[in-house]
């Protein structure tokens, strides 16, 4: 038994009863739900291709995926550098990277506290984004891919880099190259909104979560987020209750309905709901806490290192 204090235990158990006063177990009737989700968009089935159908679909070109990661020394503000990968992988091997570190010990210290927090924070997701849309033009200019598959939401692209993003929605609209976004995790809260706005609470994960039925997609215009280009659907590929989202352009918009199905094909019976081939580039270029320990102890200055990266917590013996 893992030793703990009366108080903590008293806390989580006051904060269980407020989140289930907050969300209780039956917080929406899920037909009632679906009802009043087809007054805003509609839910239709998703078939997988079978392999001769997706090979003929992708007409001899390739997939590739994009994925980004980013991980850092532990110690609090300024003293902590983070190291960050990008890679674009192809279906017959191909692949490009990109990399890049970070630091606040070589910039000028903020005045406030939250707003060198705030700064950091920004700057990693900023930095982040920007490799992985580096890799994906990259990978459109060298190979000419059927489809660029980004791991998240291609809205995150544009608000942590427009200019970056720009260049790489012209690319693919340029060169014929189809671009999506899959989402782990839902973030909106416009059919919340639409549904409940006497309530704040709500977000669109919560409407969603149990409410597609396996092998389900649901679309709708309320989705969309306006001025970005971009289309949105929900996608249940498995049997777990919490469907993925998934974007792509406007500009592409034909193919939206093969782009969903494609997701489908990839994405394992018995899966989180993500493409195999997501999860593949993911393993390779996770930068993990081994590499980060591994690098900065072969290439910076010990020294430097213990001074600067290493905190004293890290020589408890116990």
């Amino acid at each position: 038994m893992l030793s703990v204090s009366r108080q903590l235990k008293n806390k989580i158990i006051e904060t269980n009863q407020e989140l289930r006063r907050m969300y209780p177990s039956q917080v929406f009737d899920r037909e009632q739900l679906r009802d009043q989700l087809k007054t805003l968009g509609f839910f239709s089935n998703v078939e997988k291709w079978a392999g001769d159908t997706l090979e003929k679909w992708l007409e001899g070109g390739t997939l590739v995926g994009v994925d980004g990661s980013v991980n850092s020394t532990p110690g609090a503000h300024p003293h902590t550098l983070s190291l960050f990968q990008a890679l674009a992988k192809g279906t017959r091997g191909e692949e490009t990277w990109a990399a890049d570190l970070y630091t606040p010990l070589l910039e000028e210290e903020e005045e406030n506290e939250e707003g060198k927090l705030a700064r950091e924070a920004k700057r990693r997701g900023s930095l982040l984004a920007s490799l992985e849309i580096q890799v994906a033009i990259e990978a459109i200019e060298r190979w000419k891919p059927k489809i660029i598959m980004m791991d998240g939401s291609l809205l995150h692209f544009l608000i942590d880099d427009a200019s970056g993003w720009a260049r790489l929605a012209d690319a693919a609209i340029t060169q014929g190259v189809l671009l999506v976004g899959v989402a782990e995790e839902i973030g909106t809260k416009s059919l919340a909104r639409r549904l409940f706005s006497h309530s704040t609470t709500y977000s669109d994960r919560e409407l969603l979560f149990g409410t597609l039925q396996r092998e389900e997609c649901y679309r709708s215009e309320a989705m969309d987020p306006p001025g970005t280009g971009l289309w949105k659907a929900v996608l249940c590929s498995t049997k777990h209750p919490q469907p993925v989202g998934i974007d792509g352009l406007l500009a592409q918009s034909e193919d939206r309905e093969h782009l969903i199905q494609l997701v489908h094909t990839l994405t394992p019976n018995e899966g989180r709901g993500v493409p195999l081939w997501l999860d593949i580039v993911d393993r390779e270029v996770r930068v993990t806490d081994a590499l980060v320990r591994g690098m900065v102890e072969q290439y910076i200055d010990p020294d430097l290192r213990h001074r600067l990266l290493i905190p004293k917590r890290n020589d408890r013996h116990l």
